[in-house]
């Protein structure tokens, strides 16, 4: 692997990327709702949001696309212990994180 400069259409990917986790995540909501509530606990409303809870969600939503690339880089792998523990730790990565989705989820209702 070549290693040189980053180009920057990989770094604008990177950054819409991330833009749009953060409004996946809802940070409009924490924005606007969530500023009274500003502390390091889950509110157990599903209608407010603190930026803490949308640090977290965007935290969680990077971890799954990196496990998604790490599948996704299994299908350009010739070895097949090599793709196999790929596609092993891509889709592991992206259970761990939809696992502790559901597991926040559980703390807002």
């Amino acid at each position: 692997m070549k290693l040189g400069f980053i180009k920057p259409v990989v770094i604008l990917a990177i950054v819409y990327v991330l833009i749009y986790f953060a409004f996946a995540a809802g940070i409009i909501n924490a924005i606007i709702e969530g500023h009274d509530y500003n502390q390091a606990v889950f509110l157990p409303s599903r209608a407010v949001q603190n930026n803490y809870e949308t640090m977290i969600g965007i935290t969680l939503l990077v971890f799954g696309f990196v496990g998604t690339m790490i599948a996704v880089k299994a299908f350009n792998v010739e070895k097949l212990h090599e793709k196999y523990a790929l596609l092993g730790s891509g889709f592991l990565i992206i259970m761990i994180s939809l696992i502790f989705m559901y597991k926040i989820m559980e703390l807002k209702a």
